[in-house]
C-alpha cells in the first residue's frame, strides 16, 4: 500500500494547482490564436469596393465594413431621440434615446458567438455607458447567439445619452481576452 502512494504522479497531489495552471494555458492559447486587426473592408461611399489598409485602424466610422476578429461589422445607420413609442419609458431628463442598427456576418470558416453586451458607447466627456435596457423592448435587438461560416445576423441597440452630444462613439469588443476593440464615431 506504501508503494501505491509514491506512483501517484504531481498532478494528483496537486489537483488545485493542476486546475489553475490549465486555466491560464486555455487563456493564453485563446488570446494568441487569432489576429485581431482591423481593417476597412468597404464604406458607403465606394460602392462596396475592397480598399487595403496599410496599417491597423481603430477608428472608423457609420456605413464602413469592418473585418475584425473573423467577422464583417458594420453600423447601418443611426438613429438620434428615439422615440420608444411607450409613453411610459421616456430617457431621464436632459438625455436622449439612441437607435444603432448594425450588421455581423460571419467571414471566418468557424462558428462564433456575438453578443449585445459586446457594445458600449461613449460620450464627449469619456463617459463609457453600457446599453439601455430599452434594448430589449426595440424590435429587432441584437441579442445574442453563434452564426455559422457565412451566417450574418442584423439587430439595434439602444444607448441613453446626454441630449446633443456630438462626440459619440460606439464601442465593440468582443473579446474577454483581448482589450482591442473598434470605434465607431456616430
Amino acid at each position: 500500500m506504501a508503494n501505491d502512494n509514491k506512483k501517484t504522479n504531481w498532478f494528483m497531489k496537486h489537483k488545485i494547482l493542476s486546475v489553475i495552471g490549465l486555466f491560464i494555458i486555455i487563456g493564453v492559447i485563446a488570446s494568441s490564436g487569432k489576429s485581431q486587426t482591423a481593417t476597412k473592408v468597404s464604406d458607403a461611399s465606394s460602392n462596396n469596393q475592397t480598399t487595403s489598409a496599410t496599417k491597423e485602424q481603430t477608428v472608423f466610422k457609420v456605413g464602413d465594413v469592418i473585418s475584425f476578429d473573423g467577422k464583417k461589422v458594420t453600423v447601418v445607420s443611426v438613429e438620434r431621440n428615439w422615440n420608444t413609442g411607450n409613453e411610459y419609458i421616456k430617457p431621464q431628463s436632459g438625455n436622449e434615446f439612441v437607435k444603432v442598427q448594425l450588421t455581423i456576418e460571419n467571414d471566418s470558416n468557424n462558428q462564433i458567438s456575438y453578443n449585445t453586451f459586446d457594445w458600449k458607447i461613449q460620450d464627449s466627456q469619456g463617459v463609457i455607458k453600457d446599453i439601455s435596457s430599452n434594448t430589449y423592448i426595440a424590435d429587432g435587438n441584437l441579442g445574442s447567439g453563434n452564426l455559422d461560416a457565412n451566417g450574418k445576423v442584423s439587430g439595434v441597440l439602444i444607448f441613453e445619452v446626454t441630449n446633443g452630444d456630438k462626440g459619440l462613439v460606439l464601442q465593440y469588443n468582443p473579446s474577454f481576452w483581448s482589450d482591442k476593440k473598434l470605434e465607431i464615431q456616430l
